[in-house]
Order: structure tokens, then C-alpha cells, then sequence
């Protein structure tokens, strides 16, 4: 690197690092009549986090435990209190889905079943098929694992699958590449598992509302939702970015990979049976009262099994082990939603949420509000990270809709489905992930993925806005 690279280096770091204190100063110098002092210093703090979660100057996780730092600096909270805002339901639930999504990956669940979708009768006769069977595929199983996970995994094998039906087509493998990211997304939105913006935003509307919710009840809206959008980004695809070949005979390639994979491995089968006990024991409050067992409790559960079942005995070696805590947890998503929360909790606690929904209460109506958040929800993600956006619009909106009488529930319906931005690789690690393949170009993935962002938000907003209350999807504790 050149001196002059270095400098231009070292004036951008400078700029992105001081984007913070800035943010903090204006709020600050800002008059906000109403607002109580300590208030006041909270939504400054706010300002800087959020400001530093855009710029990534230090890596998230640092930009979270900020508030450590600078709340009881400015007297607005001591450090005791700020800390016991940290401690909440959302990290263990996070912690045994990303290790799920790991063990998942790690011995192979996911190529099988990528593979054997892939043999199913119909399903890769052409190009246009083999692009819905890899978006389907994918959104199965972003339902039980984190977008990011299902990306990681099934991108190899469809961009394989792609570029050997079509040798040089260059439009068929950001095609397929694209199908798994639209697949995810779409998938994601089925069951609270799926993206990290589900619990996120559910565990705000909880703690600012008192809404619950049910693995059942999200799950009837998200499987709705999911079957809406799958067609819909295909059909972009199909007219966008067209296949080059059409026909797929050699559907026996597909068959060999699968027989070669031989029998399921011990440490699949270990993988498969947590699966479906998480399935079970989630959907079981729909027709068993169990004090204990709610939304929140069942990935640690599963954390816990996958490193006690044992896939070689003799030899002591278990699902899950020591490395693969380092390995499966993304612990700068982790804390930077932990952070998230963290703030909303500040926020509400003293007062700001209150003051800023009587602030635009009686400038936004309650009909506007699911359309707001349609609308601002994906234009932040585009500038932020997906949690950080679904973070600030979920702390804004919900109090607002709380005093207007309106249904927050919906809007946490809305949020997490529109904050998974696919237009740009910053937008989120999903879609940085994807980008990293190589096979989709910076404005081939901003063309097809605005027209995509604009096409499934306004079907997210108006299917969320009917079904929520018509399958009574959240209810009051």
C-alpha cells in the first residue's frame, strides 16, 4: 500500500470513527423541549450507537457495549442497571439456533437435502425449474436455520449445479446464485427461527407492549407470507435475468452426487432427530399448557443435545464440540442485537420512546403506520444492518401504534419481513455472503434486487396487514 493509500485509508477510518461523537453532539445541541435531561443524554448515546453500527468504524460487538461506557459517564443510568439490560431472553435463543445452523452444516444435512430436491421428478428439467427448485429448497430450510447459514451452504452446490447444465452462462449462475438469496429471504419469514430479525423484533414488541407470541401463531401468518413471495421472486428472476438453457436432461448427475453421499451419517441423524424435537416441542403449546415451555426455550435445548449426543463414543467425540462455540456463533450479529435490545429497553425505561411517539402521534394515522414501516424499514436497511434498522424502527413505531390504539403486532410482522434487504452486499451478512461467490455483480444484484425489495415489501405490508388479525396471530398475555 502506497502513502497516499494509506492516508486516504487513514482519513476515511477518521471519518467513520468521528461519525459517532457527531451524531452524539447534534442530539445534544439539539433543543428537544419535553424531554427529560438524563432522557435527553439517552437519545444522544442512541445517536452515537446507531451512527457507529452504519459506519463500522470498531466491529458491532464493540459499538454495543458502548452504552457501558457512556451512560454512566453522562448520569443517565449506573453501570449495575445498564448491564442487567443485557441479560435477556434472546441470547441463549440465538446461541442454540446459530449452533443448530452450524451442526447442520458441519455434517452435511444440508447438501443431502439440497440433493435429494434436486432428484425429485420435475424438478431440474429445465433452467427456469432448476431456479425455482433451488429457491424452494432454500426457503425450507432458512425456515429451521439462519438465512446466513442456509446461504453459506447452499450457494456451492447450486452455482456447481448451474454453471455444469450451463458451461459459460454467466447469467445462469447469478440466477441460481440470486435464488438462494431471495430463497432465504423468503424462507426466513416462515417461523421465528428463521431470520435474526424475527425474535429480535418480537422481543422488542414484548417488552414495550406486552404482545406474545407463539411458535404456531408467527408460523400461520410466515408460512402465508412465505408462499406469496417464493413466485414472486422467481418470476423476477425469470423475466430479469433469464436462463440460458432451457432444457435439463442429464437429471442422473443430480442422483450420482446423492448416492455418493452413501448412508446418513451418525451426526446426521443427530441433527435430524433435534430438528424435529425443536418442531415438537415448539408447536406443543398449541395443544399442551406447559408452564416452562415458551418460544424462548427450546433452541437451548437443542444447544445442550448437540453437544451431549455422541456420534463416536468409543472415541468420546460428540455433534457439537469446544471449537465449534468459536465456530458457529456469530458473535458480532450476536451482540449487536444484544446491544439492540439493550437500548430499547434504555429507550423505553427513561422515557424517550414515550416522548417521541407524542412527538408523531398526531402526525402519522393509524392506517399510515404499516405502510410507514414498509417503506422506512428497507430504505434504512439500505444505509444500516438489517437488526439495527428493524431495532429503530421497532422502538419508534410500536409506542406510536400503542397510543393510537393501533396493533403493534402487525407491525412486528412487517418489520423483520422488510428489513432483509437484498439490493446491496452491506445490507446484511446474508447478502454480503452471497455477493463473496462471485457470481453476481454489484449492479446486477442492485437491479434485480430493488425491484424485488419494492415488489415483496408491498406484499408483506398488505398480506400482513389482513392476516394478523384474521388469524389472530399474536395475543395479549
Amino acid at each position: 500500500m502506497g502513502a497516499g493509500e494509506a492516508s486516504n485509508g487513514g482519513r476515511a477510518f477518521a471519518l467513520r470513527l468521528a461519525a459517532g461523537p457527531a451524531a452524539f453532539a447534534a442530539v445534544r445541541a439539539a433543543p428537544l423541549a419535553g424531554l427529560a435531561p438524563e432522557a435527553h443524554f439517552v437519545l444522544a448515546a442512541y445517536a452515537w450507537v446507531v451512527a457507529w453500527w452504519v459506519a463500522t468504524p470498531v466491529p458491532w460487538t464493540v459499538t454495543s457495549f458502548l452504552p457501558f461506557v457512556l451512560l454512566p459517564l453522562g448520569g443517565a443510568m449506573p453501570f449495575a442497571e445498564v448491564a442487567a439490560r443485557y441479560g435477556h431472553t434472546i441470547l441463549p435463543y440465538l446461541m442454540g439456533v446459530m449452533l443448530f445452523g452450524h451442526a447442520f452444516r458441519k455434517h452435511g444435512l444440508a447438501r443431502r437435502i439440497a440433493l435429494a430436491a434436486l432428484c425429485l421428478p420435475g424438478a431440474a428439467r429445465s433452467g427456469g425449474g432448476l431456479l425455482l427448485a433451488i429457491m424452494t429448497v432454500s426457503a425450507v430450510m432458512s425456515a429451521v436455520v439462519s438465512d446466513l447459514a442456509v446461504i453459506v451452504m447452499t450457494t456451492p452446490i447450486a452455482l456447481s449445479v448451474a454453471r455444469s447444465v450451463a458451461p459459460g452462462a454467466g447469467r445462469m449462475a447469478a440466477a441460481a446464485s440470486l435464488a438462494v438469496l431471495y430463497g432465504a429471504t423468503a424462507g426466513g419469514m416462515a417461523t421465528p427461527a428463521g431470520i435474526v430479525y424475527n425474535p429480535l423484533t418480537l422481543a422488542v414488541l414484548e417488552r414495550l407492549t406486552g404482545y406474545s407470541v407463539t411458535f404456531a401463531q408467527w408460523t400461520s401468518t410466515g408460512v402465508v407470507l412465505t408462499a406469496a413471495q417464493l413466485p414472486l421472486c422467481y418470476l423476477v428472476l425469470k423475466l430479469m435475468l433469464p436462463p440460458e438453457v432451457r432444457a435439463i436432461s442429464d437429471g442422473a448427475r443430480f442422483r450420482g452426487e446423492l448416492a455418493r453421499l452413501g448412508p446418513m451419517s451418525r451426526g446426521e441423524k443427530n441433527v435430524l432427530f433435534v430438528l424435529v424435537l425443536m418442531l415438537v416441542l415448539w408447536n406443543l403449546p398449541t395443544f399442551v399448557t406447559l408452564s416452562f415451555l415458551d418460544f424462548w426455550y427450546v433452541p437451548p435445548v437443542a444447544m445442550v443435545l448437540l453437544f451431549a449426543l455422541p456420534v463416536d463414543a468409543r472415541r468420546g467425540e460428540a455433534t457439537l464440540e469446544a471449537g465449534d462455540i468459536r465456530a458457529g456463533v456469530e458473535w458480532n450479529v450476536l451482540f449487536l442485537v444484544l446491544g439492540g435490545m439493550a437500548l430499547a429497553d434504555v429507550l423505553a425505561g427513561t422515557g424517550v420512546t414515550d416522548w417521541i411517539a407524542g412527538l408523531l402521534t398526531g402526525n402519522v394515522t393509524a392506517g399510515a403506520l404499516p405502510w410507514l414501516a414498509g417503506v422506512v424499514t428497507p430504505l434504512l436497511t439500505q444505509f444500516a444492518n438489517g437488526p439495527s434498522a428493524a431495532v429503530v424502527v421497532s422502538t419508534t413505531l410500536f409506542p406510536i401504534a400503542d397510543a393510537l390504539g393501533y396493533n403493534a403486532a402487525i407491525l412486528a410482522r412487517i418489520i423483520p419481513g422488510t428489513a432483509d434487504a437484498v439490493t446491496l452486499p452491506w445490507a446484511s451478512a446474508a447478502v454480503a455472503a452471497t455477493f463473496s461467490f462471485g457470481a453476481v455483480g454489484l449492479g446486477t444484484m442492485f437491479r434485480v434486487g430493488a425491484v424485488v425489495t419494492v415488489l415483496t415489501s408491498i406484499v408483506v405490508v398488505a398480506l400482513s396487514v389482513v392476516l394478523v388479525p384474521a388469524l389472530q396471530a399474536f395475543t395479549l398475555p
